[in-house]
């Protein structure tokens, strides 16, 4: 018997009253998986049929698997699950059916007036084990009332799929945009189709077989300088390519070219989806198939209809020729640097051997060049060049195409041959060739790539004026006729550029290019490769770093003949000790201007001190020192001791001349393509470096240098106003001289050898200087008969006046009378505001060591008064800077 409720009737019976309750509830519900929700008494069976178990608990013997599926039909024929027979009247009150199958159940709560507010499932929605919680859920392709009521209102026209802000767009709005992808999907098939139907494919035999040549002009356009673009090609079959080179250059290109395509998927998304960002492919990624057909048969330019075109290609090659022949065809056109086209001219080029004995050692090497010939050259960049090797090498091995144990992280690439940098071009002087390799240089920089200077016969028109050029020569050879002939390894260079747009006016790279008729080989360029120390000619720079930082040219220091400077060596320890030439001795107390004029090291120290040296470090870069020059952040930068071209201080000195404002040397004005387009327009603006009224106070010190100072000998012939500075290094290793005028500004630099890094190579015993050269000499001679070739016809210009700002420091004693010499030691006179005092930084002044009346040195022992030496020298203040323990 079934347990009676309270009112009497039974499970079963209230069971129909629950379910025709549940009909006239929820009338949308329908059948699930064939069952419905509500049948009729009379189906119900007593006694053993399944349903009389309906009581039984779950898990008792009476709840059997038969329970579980044994279904009835009710007065309408449908099947209906007998296990729900028993639900509770009071439950569905409570409790809406949702959902049924054989397994589960889901149901909906429904909220009555006196229930308490709870932390309820969501949505109302009460869950079983193993079913989505996910409100959404539908019954019979529809949702219930209860979620329905939950849910916003719909639009007629609002999407059903997609993003909410997709769904919430109006109804044109995504049609057009449908439309339209469409529409940009088609137009990109149809374009592929037709450039696939009108492209061409030649033989690969016939390609590129020569290029055009490259010319380089003086700036009148027509007047030609050198010419670039022999082309240093030899093509070999691939059986005469050795294996281990083939691997290579697959490893360091495309190692899956014989499984893969002959086109890139992601190279060409990225070609896409840079064009729509910013118009220009800007990266590669291609495979070897792509890269051959970019070189053979197109330009190197970067543009989507460019890529367009390579991807067509390449899908032609690949289907019109076998692997092999591509491979075969691309390592005979593919550029590798140094003038070499191909794998044969490379391996000659580098390692000179055939193609066929290569090495797979050698070939990483050739091939790590592909990705950028100029840059990856183990000459040129060798830690770079290192890099790449090891990359190309492991790849190989992860291949199984090199053994394991000939790779080690330790071991080093073969060395390679020297460049010969003439790519086998005659050119019309060393110089020419000087000036052609700095213009490869630049365009390189700019993004032109070594292959289009080579075969796309661009005309590349300089700044260089041919008179100033010619002028430059005669300077140089008059000048140093003898010296040169005496010493076989001097080297000289000179550079002149155009204040305010750094256009190059000038540019005398060095007398010899390759092997000379001396003997002595050179391919560097002494004006944009030789990085030698340049003396004081950097000290304009510590003037305009102090000037900024309230310096007065009217101030007044004392210039002893020697100079302690405790704790401020390099490591923060140790005593530097500065001398001024032997020659110079003490010069009393001098403003800023004679101590310019006379290059007084034992001024100019502690000037950079006061200064700070970082400010001395951060000017020089913003006047135009490289920024990759690495400057001695100690008080010893002010004697320009560390390494600097002549370019970079051309650069310093036009920015003076330019009153503050920087602009970068440059030779290139502009560059024509083949088919007449400029492609490129080398920079003419400047920037603020430095204030225009220390630029004036710093040109009005540089003007007593050449007025009654060290550089008395590059005056101008007319009297002209001019401004500069000498540089000598000691042991003179170095001598330099720059100097400007309104209109042009030039250095000069003179060294032997290795720059002076040994004393063998010291600018000692040179004809007409035998104890050696001062930057008052042959390098201000040199510079004046530049200058005076330079300037004909042009109309003097003078200078702006001096501003004399800042706050003038007087470090001159007051007078007093003459003290008695008595045999003890006694107190040296106080110097006023800098001796032995705090600068305006607050940090500790210099030292001097004391020379006359016998006095206590600051390291303890006794020495003299300083006395001032009237003695002048005429040529520049060698820099004795030496560092002992202290």
């Amino acid at each position: 018997m079934y347990p009676r409720d309270d009112d009497g009737r039974t499970h079963t019976r209230r069971a129909q009253v629950d379910r025709d309750q549940a009909d006239r509830d929820h009338p949308d519900a329908g059948p699930v998986n064939g069952y419905p929700n509500s049948r009729s008494d009379g189906d119900t069976q007593h006694g053993g049929g399944a349903s009389g178990r309906a009581g039984a608990a779950p898990g008792s013997t009476a709840y059997s698997e038969a329970d579980q599926t044994s279904v009835h039909s009710d007065r309408r024929g449908q099947p209906v699950n007998s296990m729900y027979d028993t639900t509770d009247r009071a439950a569905m009150d409570r409790i809406g059916v949702r959902e049924r199958t054989a397994n589960s159940t889901t149901y909906v709560r429904r909220p009555r007036p006196d229930d308490v507010p709870a932390a309820a499932p969501t949505n109302g929605v009460l869950e079983r084990v193993g079913e989505d919680p996910d409100p959404s859920i539908r019954v019979g392709g529809r949702r219930s009332r209860a979620d329905e009521a939950q849910q916003p209102p719909v639009r007629p026209d609002q999407g059903r799929r997609g993003p909410m802000f997709w769904r919430n767009s109006p109804q044109w709005l995504r049609r057009l945009v449908m439309f339209g992808l469409l529409f940009c999907v088609l137009m990109f098939a149809a374009l592929v189709a037709v450039l696939y139907s009108f492209t061409k494919v030649p033989l690969p035999a016939t390609v590129n077989a020569d290029g055009q040549t490259s010319i380089i002009t003086y700036a009148d356009r027509t007047t030609e300088i050198a010419k670039i673009g022999t082309v240093n090609r030899t093509d070999v079959p691939l059986s005469e390519v050795s294996v281990d080179i083939q691997h290579a250059v697959l490893a360091a290109e495309n190692k899956n070219f014989y499984s893969e395509p002959g086109i890139s998927p992601k190279g060409i998304a990225r070609a896409l989806w840079v064009n729509v960002r910013g118009g220009e492919i800007a990266q590669g990624g291609s495979t070897i198939t792509q890269q051959y057909a970019k070189n053979a048969y197109l330009t190197q330019e970067r543009t989507f209809s460019r890529k367009m075109k390579e991807i067509v290609l390449a899908v032609k090659l690949a289907r019109k020729y076998s692997k092999n022949e591509i491979l075969e065809s691309y390592l005979n056109t593919i550029y590798f640097g140094r003038g070499a086209y191909g794998i044969e001219a490379a391996s000659k080029t580098y390692f000179g051997k055939s193609a066929k004995d290569l090495t797979a050692e050698e070939g990483a090497v050739i091939a790590g060049l592909i990705r950028s010939p100029n840059a990856l050259d183990p000459r040129v960049t060798p830690a770079a060049a290192e890099r790449r090797w090891h990359e190309v090498l492991d790849t190989m091995v992860a291949k199984g195409w090199l053994d394991a144990s000939r790779l080690t992280p330790d071991k080093k690439p073969p060395v390679t041959l020297e460049r010969d940098k003439s790519n086998g071009m005659a050119v019309s002087s060393p110089q020419a060739a000087y000036i052609r390799d700095q213009v490869k240089d630049e365009l390189i920089d700019a993004g032109i790539t070594e292959q289009q200077i080579n075969l796309e016969g661009l005309r590349i028109q300089t700044s260089i004026d041919q008179g100033r050029q010619t002028a430059a020569y005669l300077a140089v050879t008059n000048v140093l006729a003898k010296p040169y002939t005496a010493v076989p390894d001097l080297k000289t260079g000179l550079v002149a550029v155009e204040p305010g747009t750094g256009r190059v006016l000038a540019w005398y790279g060095g007398s010899i290019y390759g092997k000379g008729d001396n003997g002595q080989t050179s391919y560097v360029d002494n004006v944009s490769g030789a990085q030698v120390p340049p003396g004081s000619t950097f000290k304009p720079i510590t003037l305009a770093a102090a000037l900024q930082e309230g310096v007065s040219l009217k101030s007044v220091y004392e210039a002893p003949d020697v100079l302690r400077i405790p704790g401020k060596a390099a490591d923060g320890s140790g005593t530097y000790v500065v001398r001024n030439d032997e020659e110079h001795g003490n010069f009393g107390y001098i403003d800023l201007i004679e101590a310019t004029a006379e290059s007084v090291n034992t001024v100019y120290v502690p000037l950079g001190i006061e200064a700070g040296i970082d400010n001395v470090v951060s000017t020089a870069h913003a006047l135009g020192v490289a920024k990759d020059v690495k400057l001695t952040d100690d008080a010893g930068v002010t004697l320009g001791r560390d390494g600097i071209t002549a370019k970079s201080m051309v650069a310093v000195y036009g920015t003076f001349a330019n009153g503050g404002k920087a602009a970068v040397p440059h030779l290139v004005d502009r560059v024509i393509d083949g088919k007449g387009k400029v492609i490129y327009e080398g920079p003419t603006t400047s920037k603020n470096a430095i204030p225009a009224n220390v630029a004036a106070d710093v040109t009005h010190a540089l003007q007593a240098v050449l007025k009654n100072g060290t550089g008395k000998a590059a005056q101008l012939a007319d009297g002209r106003p001019a401004a500069g500075k000498t540089g000598t290094t000691d042991n003179f290793r170095t001598a330099w001289f720059c100097g400007y005028i309104p209109q042009i500004a030039a250095c000069v630099n003179m060294f032997r050898g290795d720059g002076g890094v040994s004393k063998a190579t010291a600018l000692t015993g040179i004809p007409g200087a035998t104890g050696g050269v001062y930057g008052g000499g042959y390098p201000a001679k040199i510079w004046k008969a530049f200058m005076d070739g330079a300037l004909t016809g042009v109309t003097p210009q003078a200078f702006p006046q001096p501003k004399y700002g800042g706050t003038v420091t007087n470090a001159s004693p007051s007078p007093t009378p003459q003290p008695t010499i008595s045999p003890e030691p006694t107190a040296s006179p106080k110097v006023t505001n800098t001796a032995d005092a705090p600068d305006r930084r607050g940090r500790p002044t210099a030292q001097f060591l004391p020379s006359a009346v016998a006095t206590a040195s600051p390291d303890g022992q006794v020495g003299p008064t300083p006395t001032p030496n009237t003695r002048r020298s005429r040529n520049d203040g060698l820099p004795q800077f030496d560092e002992s323990d202290g």
